[in-house]
């Protein structure tokens, strides 16, 4: 279960809320729809349903207590990453993955 989000974007395209101009370019090309239903997955989901769904692509980031899923599709720079406290997730955000080559 999803505790709290690390921003206001990821939040209230997770609760289904009216994005401003502003937050909706931010996101450019990712599928908010797409974005819904991975974070409403996540809401549901604990650790093993998540290693059991190999298309979400999750995974820990090295280096960091983080966790991530794939928000769109595996092509898609955009990720969804959290934390896990006490099996639930916590700063639940949207996060664009730059190409650095």
């Amino acid at each position: 279960m999803i505790r709290s989000f690390a921003d206001t974007t990821t939040e209230k395209l997770f609760l289904g809320e009216q994005l401003s101009r502003k937050e909706t370019n931010k996101l450019g090309t990712l599928n908010p729809i797409k974005a819904f239903e991975r974070l409403a997955i996540l809401n549901e989901a604990d650790e093993k349903s998540l290693l059991l769904t190999p298309a979400l692509h999750y995974h820990k980031l090295k280096g960091t207590s983080k966790y991530s899923i794939d928000a769109d599709s595996r092509k898609s720079p955009w990720r969804i990453t959290f934390q896990w406290e006490n099996l639930e997730m916590k700063n639940v955000e949207l996060v664009r993955i730059e190409d650095t080559h």
